[in-house]
């Protein structure tokens, strides 16, 4: 780990990855490979797929796309999607648009605190380090994670490590 990232994560553990990105001048995907262990299990890209279909079946969701000066969130289930022309097509609403399939080279399962709560998402990674949208499990009316949710997504994360190995 560079001493930039390591003074950046030191500073503001508990940041977005784009602001400690932004401040240790990386990117996302080089400070997501700098969390300390245990935090993240990243995967090759080419199972975006796999993964969206599968995250379908959990239930209302949070999709974030963090552009620096603009997060957009959007809540509700993902809808699954159909792949065409290179794409991975959404289907459903509200959560709809079309993602290039090739442009994806990591998916990241995090575990980590984010402004001081604990959170799980699914982050996705472009080939330039940068995030191309992330998905946090969703909460109930307590803000506490749903536990069907942290179960489905420790169950996809052990199988893809398990087909990995």
């Amino acid at each position: 780990m560079s001493p930039t990232i390591a003074q950046a994560l030191a500073a503001t553990p508990h940041a977005a990855l784009e602001d400690i990105a932004k401040a240790a001048g990386t990117t996302p995907l080089e400070v997501l490979y700098a969390l300390p262990e245990g935090e993240v299990t990243a995967f090759p890209g080419r199972l975006m797929v796999e993964v969206l279909d599968e995250m379908a079946s959990w239930g209302e969701i949070t999709l974030v796309v963090n552009t620096g000066p603009v997060i957009l969130e959007a809540k509700a289930p993902l809808q699954g999607g159909s792949v065409g022309q290179g794409m991975y097509n959404f289907k459903g609403k509200p959560i709809g648009g079309h993602l290039k399939i090739e442009a994806c080279t990591r998916v990241a399962f995090v575990r980590r605190k984010l402004f001081g709560t604990e959170t799980r998402s699914v982050q996705f990674y472009d080939t330039e380090g940068g995030c191309m949208f992330k998905v946090y499990l969703g909460r109930d009316a307590q803000r506490q994670m749903l536990p069907g949710q942290i179960a489905a997504f420790d169950a996809l994360e052990a199988r893809l490590l398990e087909t990995a190995a």
